[in-house]
C-alpha cells in the first residue's frame, strides 16, 4: 500500500470536494449552509486522510482539514465557479 502523507491525500480529495459540496447542497441553498457543508466535508476528509495514512492525531487531522478546505476553495474559485453556474 502506498504511504501518502495526509496533506497530499487531503489536497487530492480537495480538488473534487467542490463537486461533492455542489451535489450535496443543490442550487437553491443559502451561502452559509453551503459554507457549513464545505467545512464539514473538509473535516471528514481530514479525519479519513489522517486515519488512512496512519498518522491519526489532532495535529495531523487539523492540518489535513485545513489543506482540504484550502485546496477545495481555490479550485472552486478558479475552476468550478463558472462551470457550476
Amino acid at each position: 500500500m502506498i504511504n501518502l502523507e495526509p496533506q497530499w491525500l487531503a489536497g487530492l480529495v480537495g480538488v473534487i470536494a467542490p463537486l461533492i459540496v455542489r451535489w450535496l447542497t443543490g442550487v437553491n441553498m443559502a451561502r452559509k449552509w453551503k459554507s457549513f457543508i464545505a467545512i464539514t466535508v473538509s473535516v471528514a476528509v481530514g479525519f479519513v486522510s489522517s486515519f488512512l495514512s496512519g498518522n491519526f492525531n489532532a495535529s495531523c487531522v487539523l492540518s489535513s482539514t485545513a489543506c482540504a478546505f484550502s485546496v477545495s476553495q481555490v479550485f472552486y474559485d478558479q475552476v468550478f465557479k463558472d462551470m457550476l453556474k
